[in-house]
Protein backbone atom coordinates (compact mmCIF):
# COMPACT_ATOMS: atom_id res chain seq x y z
CA UNK A 1 0.00 0.00 0.00
CA UNK A 2 1.46 3.41 -0.90
CA UNK A 3 3.02 5.56 1.83
CA UNK A 4 3.70 8.76 -0.13
CA UNK A 5 2.02 10.72 -2.94
CA UNK A 6 4.35 9.45 -5.68
CA UNK A 7 3.32 5.83 -4.96
CA UNK A 8 -0.44 6.45 -5.52
CA UNK A 9 -2.22 4.75 -8.44
CA UNK A 10 -2.84 6.95 -11.45
CA UNK A 11 -6.50 7.58 -10.65
CA UNK A 12 -5.60 8.89 -7.18
CA UNK A 13 -2.89 11.26 -8.36
CA UNK A 14 -5.04 14.35 -9.01
CA UNK A 15 -5.49 15.00 -5.29
CA UNK A 16 -1.85 15.88 -4.99
CA UNK A 17 -1.54 17.79 -8.23
CA UNK A 18 0.35 14.90 -9.85
CA UNK A 19 -1.29 14.91 -13.27
CA UNK A 20 -0.28 12.40 -15.93
CA UNK A 21 -0.55 15.02 -18.66
CA UNK A 22 1.29 17.67 -16.67
CA UNK A 23 3.97 15.84 -14.62
CA UNK A 24 5.53 17.87 -11.84
CA UNK A 25 9.24 18.30 -11.55
CA UNK A 26 10.79 15.94 -9.01
CA UNK A 27 11.78 18.81 -6.70
CA UNK A 28 8.23 20.11 -6.72
CA UNK A 29 6.94 16.69 -5.79
CA UNK A 30 9.40 16.54 -2.91
CA UNK A 31 8.30 20.01 -1.79
CA UNK A 32 4.62 18.97 -1.78
CA UNK A 33 5.48 15.86 0.19
CA UNK A 34 7.32 17.92 2.82
CA UNK A 35 4.28 20.20 3.14
CA UNK A 36 2.01 17.19 3.49
CA UNK A 37 4.16 15.59 6.17
CA UNK A 38 4.94 18.74 8.18
CA UNK A 39 1.60 20.53 8.18
CA UNK A 40 -0.15 20.74 11.55
CA UNK A 41 -3.44 19.78 9.91
CA UNK A 42 -4.17 16.06 10.17
CA UNK A 43 -4.72 14.61 6.67
CA UNK A 44 -5.58 11.12 5.52
CA UNK A 45 -7.19 9.29 2.60
CA UNK A 46 -9.67 6.46 3.11
CA UNK A 47 -10.46 4.15 0.18
CA UNK A 48 -13.52 2.05 -0.56
CA UNK A 49 -16.55 0.99 1.49
CA UNK A 50 -14.28 -0.48 4.17
CA UNK A 51 -12.44 2.83 4.47
CA UNK A 52 -8.94 1.43 4.08
CA UNK A 53 -6.25 3.91 5.11
CA UNK A 54 -4.45 4.70 1.85
CA UNK A 55 -2.41 7.68 3.00
CA UNK A 56 -1.84 9.55 6.25
CA UNK A 57 0.49 12.23 7.55
CA UNK A 58 2.21 12.34 10.98
CA UNK A 59 -0.37 14.80 12.34
CA UNK A 60 -3.16 12.30 11.59
CA UNK A 61 -1.15 9.46 13.12
CA UNK A 62 -0.76 11.49 16.32
CA UNK A 63 -4.44 12.42 16.34
CA UNK A 64 -5.51 8.78 15.97
CA UNK A 65 -2.83 7.58 18.39
CA UNK A 66 -1.44 5.02 15.93
CA UNK A 67 1.76 4.67 13.91
CA UNK A 68 1.84 4.90 10.14
CA UNK A 69 2.73 1.20 9.94
CA UNK A 70 -0.35 0.32 12.00
CA UNK A 71 -2.66 2.40 9.80
CA UNK A 72 -1.61 2.02 6.15
CA UNK A 73 -3.51 -0.64 4.24
CA UNK A 74 -5.92 -1.33 7.09
CA UNK A 75 -9.65 -0.55 7.39
CA UNK A 76 -9.76 2.42 9.74
CA UNK A 77 -12.39 0.94 12.05
CA UNK A 78 -10.42 -2.27 12.51
CA UNK A 79 -7.45 -0.17 13.66
CA UNK A 80 -9.71 2.14 15.70
CA UNK A 81 -12.45 -0.25 16.91
CA UNK A 82 -13.42 2.12 19.74
CA UNK A 83 -14.58 4.66 17.12
CA UNK A 84 -16.77 2.22 15.19
CA UNK A 85 -19.98 2.86 17.11
CA UNK A 86 -19.74 6.64 17.48
CA UNK A 87 -21.48 7.59 14.21
CA UNK A 88 -18.42 8.26 12.05
CA UNK A 89 -18.79 5.16 9.87
CA UNK A 90 -22.30 6.27 8.91
CA UNK A 91 -21.05 9.76 8.05
CA UNK A 92 -18.28 8.39 5.83
CA UNK A 93 -20.71 6.03 4.09
CA UNK A 94 -23.04 8.93 3.33
CA UNK A 95 -20.19 10.93 1.79
CA UNK A 96 -19.28 7.97 -0.46
CA UNK A 97 -22.87 7.44 -1.54
CA UNK A 98 -23.90 11.07 -2.09
CA UNK A 99 -20.61 12.64 -3.12
CA UNK A 100 -21.38 15.49 -0.74
CA UNK A 101 -18.76 16.66 1.79
CA UNK A 102 -19.37 16.59 5.52
CA UNK A 103 -18.10 19.38 7.79
CA UNK A 104 -18.13 18.70 11.53
CA UNK A 105 -17.40 21.30 14.20
CA UNK A 106 -16.34 20.47 17.75
CA UNK A 107 -17.19 16.79 17.46
CA UNK A 108 -16.28 14.63 20.47
CA UNK A 109 -14.81 11.16 19.93
CA UNK A 110 -13.46 8.64 22.41
CA UNK A 111 -10.18 7.08 21.26
CA UNK A 112 -7.75 4.60 22.74
CA UNK A 113 -4.64 6.71 22.38
CA UNK A 114 -1.36 5.38 23.72
CA UNK A 115 -2.93 2.78 25.99
CA UNK A 116 -5.91 4.58 27.55
CA UNK A 117 -9.28 5.89 26.50
CA UNK A 118 -9.72 9.62 26.25
CA UNK A 119 -12.32 11.92 24.76
CA UNK A 120 -10.97 14.43 22.29
CA UNK A 121 -12.80 17.08 20.28
CA UNK A 122 -12.21 17.63 16.57
CA UNK A 123 -13.08 20.01 13.80
CA UNK A 124 -13.12 17.70 10.77
CA UNK A 125 -13.99 17.55 7.08
CA UNK A 126 -14.84 14.48 4.98
CA UNK A 127 -14.24 15.55 1.37
CA UNK A 128 -15.23 13.19 -1.50
CA UNK A 129 -12.20 12.43 -3.71
CA UNK A 130 -13.43 11.40 -7.18
CA UNK A 131 -11.43 9.14 -9.51
CA UNK A 132 -10.55 10.23 -13.03
CA UNK A 133 -13.95 8.97 -14.22
CA UNK A 134 -15.77 10.98 -11.55
CA UNK A 135 -16.64 7.97 -9.40
CA UNK A 136 -16.23 8.64 -5.66
CA UNK A 137 -14.29 5.79 -4.11
CA UNK A 138 -12.06 7.72 -1.74
CA UNK A 139 -12.50 10.33 0.99
CA UNK A 140 -9.98 12.95 2.05
CA UNK A 141 -10.14 13.37 5.83
CA UNK A 142 -8.79 16.55 7.41
CA UNK A 143 -9.02 17.22 11.13
CA UNK A 144 -7.84 19.55 13.89
CA UNK A 145 -7.73 18.64 17.57
CA UNK A 146 -9.54 21.52 19.31
CA UNK A 147 -9.82 19.90 22.74
CA UNK A 148 -7.56 22.40 24.50
CA UNK A 149 -9.37 25.31 22.83
CA UNK A 150 -12.73 24.02 24.02
CA UNK A 151 -11.46 23.46 27.57
CA UNK A 152 -9.96 26.94 27.65
CA UNK A 153 -13.22 28.44 26.44
CA UNK A 154 -15.27 26.45 28.97
CA UNK A 155 -12.95 27.53 31.76
CA UNK A 156 -13.21 31.16 30.65
CA UNK A 157 -17.02 30.87 30.49
CA UNK A 158 -17.06 29.36 33.96
CA UNK A 159 -14.87 32.11 35.39
CA UNK A 160 -17.00 34.75 33.69
CA UNK A 161 -20.18 33.21 35.12
CA UNK A 162 -18.61 33.13 38.58
CA UNK A 163 -17.57 36.76 38.23
CA UNK A 164 -21.07 37.76 37.15
CA UNK A 165 -22.58 35.78 40.01
CA UNK A 166 -20.29 37.40 42.54
CA UNK A 167 -20.94 40.86 41.12
CA UNK A 168 -24.70 40.27 41.30
CA UNK A 169 -24.30 38.85 44.81
CA UNK A 170 -22.40 41.91 46.01
CA UNK A 171 -24.86 44.25 44.33
CA UNK A 172 -27.80 42.49 45.97
CA UNK A 173 -26.00 42.46 49.28
CA UNK A 174 -25.27 46.19 49.22
CA UNK A 175 -28.93 46.90 48.42
CA UNK A 176 -30.10 44.58 51.17
CA UNK A 177 -27.50 45.75 53.69
CA UNK A 178 -28.42 49.41 53.21
CA UNK A 179 -31.96 48.47 54.20
CA UNK A 180 -30.95 46.14 57.03
CA UNK A 181 -28.60 48.71 58.59
CA UNK A 182 -31.46 51.10 59.23
CA UNK A 183 -33.18 48.94 61.86
CA UNK A 184 -30.21 48.32 64.20
CA UNK A 185 -28.93 51.87 63.77
CA UNK A 186 -32.38 53.17 64.68
CA UNK A 187 -32.46 50.88 67.72
CA UNK A 188 -29.04 52.09 68.90
CA UNK A 189 -29.98 55.74 68.45
CA UNK A 190 -33.33 55.32 70.23
CA UNK A 191 -31.93 53.32 73.17
CA UNK A 192 -28.96 55.65 73.59
CA UNK A 193 -31.33 58.62 73.78
CA UNK A 194 -33.57 56.88 76.31
CA UNK A 195 -30.67 55.80 78.51
CA UNK A 196 -29.78 59.47 78.95
CA UNK A 197 -33.19 60.07 80.51
CA UNK A 198 -32.96 57.26 83.07
CA UNK A 199 -30.87 59.01 85.73
CA UNK A 200 -32.73 57.89 88.82
CA UNK A 201 -31.57 55.22 91.22
CA UNK A 202 -34.65 53.18 90.39
CA UNK A 203 -34.02 53.28 86.65
CA UNK A 204 -31.24 50.63 86.59
CA UNK A 205 -33.48 47.93 85.12
CA UNK A 206 -34.64 50.24 82.33
CA UNK A 207 -31.08 51.25 81.52
CA UNK A 208 -29.99 47.61 81.40
CA UNK A 209 -32.84 46.74 79.03
CA UNK A 210 -31.71 49.40 76.58
CA UNK A 211 -28.06 48.39 76.97
CA UNK A 212 -29.05 44.88 75.92
CA UNK A 213 -30.97 46.28 72.95
CA UNK A 214 -27.87 48.20 71.88
CA UNK A 215 -25.69 45.08 72.23
CA UNK A 216 -28.13 43.05 70.15
CA UNK A 217 -28.19 45.74 67.47
CA UNK A 218 -24.38 45.89 67.39
CA UNK A 219 -24.23 42.10 67.02
CA UNK A 220 -26.64 42.37 64.10
CA UNK A 221 -24.43 44.96 62.44
CA UNK A 222 -21.40 42.75 63.08
CA UNK A 223 -23.14 39.85 61.33
CA UNK A 224 -23.85 42.03 58.31
CA UNK A 225 -20.26 43.22 58.10
CA UNK A 226 -18.89 39.68 58.55
CA UNK A 227 -21.07 38.43 55.70
CA UNK A 228 -19.86 41.23 53.45
CA UNK A 229 -16.23 40.54 54.40
CA UNK A 230 -16.66 36.84 53.71
CA UNK A 231 -17.97 37.53 50.21
CA UNK A 232 -14.86 39.55 49.45
CA UNK A 233 -12.56 36.89 50.88
CA UNK A 234 -14.16 34.10 48.86
CA UNK A 235 -13.29 35.94 45.66
CA UNK A 236 -9.60 35.68 46.54
CA UNK A 237 -9.37 32.15 48.04
CA UNK A 238 -7.68 29.25 46.20
CA UNK A 239 -9.64 26.12 45.41
CA UNK A 240 -8.06 24.13 48.22
CA UNK A 241 -7.39 26.86 50.77
CA UNK A 242 -4.05 27.25 52.53
CA UNK A 243 -3.61 24.49 55.13
CA UNK A 244 -1.70 25.50 58.25
CA UNK A 245 -1.00 23.62 61.53
CA UNK A 246 -3.92 24.16 63.87
CA UNK A 247 -4.47 23.02 67.49
CA UNK A 248 -8.08 21.97 67.10
CA UNK A 249 -9.39 22.13 70.68
CA UNK A 250 -7.74 25.47 71.49
CA UNK A 251 -8.98 26.83 68.16
CA UNK A 252 -12.59 25.86 68.89
CA UNK A 253 -12.39 27.05 72.52
CA UNK A 254 -11.24 30.48 71.32
CA UNK A 255 -14.15 30.73 68.86
CA UNK A 256 -16.65 29.77 71.55
CA UNK A 257 -15.20 32.37 73.90
CA UNK A 258 -15.59 35.02 71.21
CA UNK A 259 -19.18 33.92 70.68
CA UNK A 260 -20.27 34.35 74.30
CA UNK A 261 -21.31 37.96 73.86
CA UNK A 262 -23.52 37.08 70.88
CA UNK A 263 -25.64 34.47 72.61
CA UNK A 264 -29.15 34.95 73.93
CA UNK A 265 -29.83 34.94 77.64
CA UNK A 266 -29.32 31.51 79.16
CA UNK A 267 -27.90 29.89 76.03
CA UNK A 268 -24.62 28.04 76.43
CA UNK A 269 -22.25 25.97 74.31
CA UNK A 270 -21.22 22.38 74.94
CA UNK A 271 -18.04 21.38 73.11
CA UNK A 272 -16.68 17.85 72.70
CA UNK A 273 -13.56 16.71 70.88
CA UNK A 274 -13.95 12.98 70.32
CA UNK A 275 -10.41 12.10 69.19
CA UNK A 276 -6.97 12.58 70.69
CA UNK A 277 -5.36 14.15 67.63
CA UNK A 278 -4.40 17.67 68.70
CA UNK A 279 -2.83 19.28 65.64
CA UNK A 280 -4.32 19.13 62.15
CA UNK A 281 -3.54 20.76 58.81
CA UNK A 282 -6.43 22.91 57.57
CA UNK A 283 -7.14 26.47 56.49
CA UNK A 284 -7.93 28.09 59.83
CA UNK A 285 -9.45 31.24 58.36
CA UNK A 286 -12.01 29.32 56.32
CA UNK A 287 -12.76 26.90 59.17
CA UNK A 288 -13.32 29.84 61.53
CA UNK A 289 -15.85 31.38 59.13
CA UNK A 290 -17.65 28.05 58.78
CA UNK A 291 -17.91 27.55 62.55
CA UNK A 292 -18.92 31.13 63.33
CA UNK A 293 -21.72 31.12 60.76
CA UNK A 294 -23.07 27.77 61.95
CA UNK A 295 -22.90 28.76 65.62
CA UNK A 296 -24.46 32.18 65.00
CA UNK A 297 -27.35 30.50 63.16
CA UNK A 298 -27.77 27.95 65.94
CA UNK A 299 -28.04 30.75 68.50
CA UNK A 300 -30.18 33.01 66.35
CA UNK A 301 -32.83 30.39 65.63
CA UNK A 302 -32.92 28.93 69.15
CA UNK A 303 -34.77 30.46 72.06
CA UNK A 304 -33.24 31.62 75.34
CA UNK A 305 -31.86 28.99 77.69
CA UNK A 306 -31.15 26.39 74.97
CA UNK A 307 -27.99 24.31 74.57
CA UNK A 308 -25.89 24.47 71.40
CA UNK A 309 -23.53 21.53 70.87
CA UNK A 310 -20.27 21.63 68.92
CA UNK A 311 -18.50 18.31 68.28
CA UNK A 312 -15.25 17.65 66.42
CA UNK A 313 -13.62 14.36 65.48
CA UNK A 314 -10.93 13.02 63.16
CA UNK A 315 -11.69 10.02 60.94
CA UNK A 316 -8.78 9.06 58.73
CA UNK A 317 -7.88 12.17 56.73
CA UNK A 318 -11.19 13.91 57.44
CA UNK A 319 -12.20 16.47 60.04
CA UNK A 320 -15.81 16.00 61.14
CA UNK A 321 -17.59 19.01 62.64
CA UNK A 322 -21.12 18.81 64.01
CA UNK A 323 -23.23 21.74 65.24
CA UNK A 324 -26.55 20.82 66.86
CA UNK A 325 -29.21 23.18 68.20
CA UNK A 326 -32.65 22.95 69.78
CA UNK A 327 -34.14 25.67 67.62
CA UNK A 328 -37.11 26.19 65.35
CA UNK A 329 -35.98 23.69 62.72
CA UNK A 330 -36.34 23.90 58.95
CA UNK A 331 -39.57 23.21 57.05
CA UNK A 332 -39.32 20.24 54.66
CA UNK A 333 -40.38 22.42 51.73
CA UNK A 334 -37.42 24.77 52.32
CA UNK A 335 -34.63 22.23 52.79
CA UNK A 336 -33.56 22.02 49.14
CA UNK A 337 -33.10 25.80 48.96
CA UNK A 338 -31.21 26.21 52.21
CA UNK A 339 -27.79 26.95 50.67
CA UNK A 340 -29.05 29.44 48.07
CA UNK A 341 -27.88 33.01 48.60
CA UNK A 342 -30.41 35.36 50.25
CA UNK A 343 -32.81 32.49 50.94
CA UNK A 344 -34.76 32.68 54.20
CA UNK A 345 -36.87 29.77 55.44
CA UNK A 346 -40.52 30.70 55.84
CA UNK A 347 -40.42 30.23 59.61
CA UNK A 348 -37.33 32.50 59.90
CA UNK A 349 -38.71 35.69 58.37
CA UNK A 350 -39.26 37.22 61.82
CA UNK A 351 -35.57 36.75 62.71
CA UNK A 352 -33.19 39.44 61.51
CA UNK A 353 -30.66 38.11 59.01
CA UNK A 354 -29.29 38.36 55.48
CA UNK A 355 -29.95 34.88 54.14
CA UNK A 356 -26.24 34.60 53.35
CA UNK A 357 -24.85 32.66 56.31
CA UNK A 358 -25.40 29.12 55.02
CA UNK A 359 -24.58 30.15 51.46
CA UNK A 360 -21.20 31.39 52.72
CA UNK A 361 -20.68 28.20 54.74
CA UNK A 362 -21.36 26.06 51.66
CA UNK A 363 -18.98 28.12 49.53
CA UNK A 364 -16.17 27.75 52.07
CA UNK A 365 -16.81 24.01 52.41
CA UNK A 366 -16.63 23.66 48.62
CA UNK A 367 -13.40 25.67 48.46
CA UNK A 368 -11.88 23.29 51.01
CA UNK A 369 -13.02 20.23 49.03
CA UNK A 370 -15.44 19.10 51.74
CA UNK A 371 -19.13 18.32 52.14
CA UNK A 372 -21.94 19.64 54.31
CA UNK A 373 -25.23 17.96 55.22
CA UNK A 374 -27.98 18.51 57.75
CA UNK A 375 -30.97 16.94 59.43
CA UNK A 376 -33.79 19.01 60.86
CA UNK A 377 -37.22 18.70 62.38
CA UNK A 378 -39.62 21.56 62.95
CA UNK A 379 -39.57 22.87 66.54
CA UNK A 380 -37.01 20.23 67.53
CA UNK A 381 -33.76 21.64 66.15
CA UNK A 382 -31.19 21.18 63.40
CA UNK A 383 -27.87 19.35 63.13
CA UNK A 384 -25.26 20.38 60.56
CA UNK A 385 -22.39 18.02 59.74
CA UNK A 386 -19.31 19.24 57.89
CA UNK A 387 -16.57 16.95 56.55
CA UNK A 388 -13.29 18.56 55.51
CA UNK A 389 -10.07 16.97 54.24
CA UNK A 390 -7.06 17.55 56.50
CA UNK A 391 -3.45 17.55 55.44
CA UNK A 392 -0.22 16.31 56.99
CA UNK A 393 1.38 18.76 59.40
CA UNK A 394 4.93 19.63 58.40
CA UNK A 395 7.16 19.69 61.46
Amino acid sequence: MPSNPTDLPDDAAPAYGIHQREPLHQSQEAHLLRIFRHTSVAIGILQGPNFVVELTNPAMCALWGRTEAQLLGQPIFSVLPEASKQGFEELLTEVLQTGMPFVGTEMPVTLNRYGYLETVIFDLVYEPFPDADGRVNRIIVTANDVTSRIKTREQADKLLAQERELHELKSNFVTMASHEFRTPMGTILSSASLIGRYNGTDDGEKRERHVQRIKAAVHGLTDLLNDFLSLGQMEQETMHGQPQPLVLQAFCDEILDDMQGMMKTGQHFVYQQLTDQKIIGVDGSMLRNILINLLVNASKYSSEGKIIELTTAIEGNLLLVTVRDEGIGIPDSDKEKLFINFFRARNAIHVQGTGLGLYIVKRYVDLLGGTISFTSQLDSGTTFTVQLPIYPVVA
